[in-house]
């Protein structure tokens, strides 16, 4: 048996609302025609999917990943949904220094 090892970046589940806003992002960073294209799917169609007034559905998304090998939109659910306690306790430690020294410059400045 393998044991997968994800490298998150950090922020990306908080970068995006869900996974159509970060689906979009890559949409159009490479173009949506390109995409559209890429993804046998017409740009209008695939435009109305991105705004949310047709369902996206989860196929395109993979042809997308498999076409442009660009894993973002499953590194985002990854991020989202698999991230242990352990890891978030981590993460919000590792932020601690960093509001304690803005706190700081915020009393100083306030006195």
């Amino acid at each position: 048996m393998t044991q997968l090892a994800l490298q998150l970046e950090p922020g990306l589940a908080q970068r995006y609302r869900d996974l159509r806003e970060c689906f979009a992002s890559c949409v159009y960073q490479r173009g949506l025609g390109r995409v559209a294209a890429a993804v046998d799917v017409a740009p209008s169609n695939l435009s109305q999917m991105l705004s949310g007034e047709r369902n996206l559905d989860t196929g395109v998304i993979e042809a997308y990943m498999a076409h442009f090998h660009d894993t973002t939109p499953a590194a985002f659910m990854a991020a989202r949904w698999l991230q242990d306690a352990k890891t978030l306790q981590e993460q919000a430690r590792a932020q601690l220094p960093a509001l304690i020294a803005q706190l700081n410059r915020l009393v100083q400045e306030a006195t």
